[in-house]
């Protein structure tokens, strides 16, 4: 099984947006963040976490960002987990360093896992 390089990147949503702009604004940030540093390797496993301020993730509602992130990750193999969490206030770059800290944790902790699941892109 070929192993690929881990590559974690952050999207923060800004606290302003209009829900209708939330759609367009995510597609746009996750083309953005699969593209960056993009290597010839497509073994490449890319981390995503979504950071939203909670007004606007309750706004928003859990429903639409599980669609519109499911439609998002399905044009992209190379995403292996994207996570949502809400953040109290505006996303930061504070809150950024401390949520690269804690996936950091967890990838020193549990990354090996991520090598061991299948590669290939078609179920048969």
């Amino acid at each position: 099984m070929a192993e690929g390089k881990v590559r974690v990147s952050h999207i923060g949503v800004p606290g302003n947006l209009s829900v209708l702009k939330l759609k367009s604004y995510l597609r746009t940030a996750f083309a953005d963040a699969a593209q960056t540093e993009k290597t010839q390797d497509e073994a490449e496993i890319l981390l995503v976490k979504v950071l939203v301020p909670r007004p606007l993730g309750l706004r928003a509602g859990e429903k639409l960002l599980d669609k519109v992130l499911q439609g998002i990750v399905d044009k992209d193999p190379r995403v292996t987990r994207v996570s949502v969490e809400f953040v109290d206030g505006e996303v930061t770059q504070q809150t950024i360093d401390a949520s690269m800290a804690r996936i950091q944790k967890e990838l020193d902790e549990f990354g090996h896992v991520l090598h061991e699941l299948p590669v290939d892109g078609g179920g048969e």
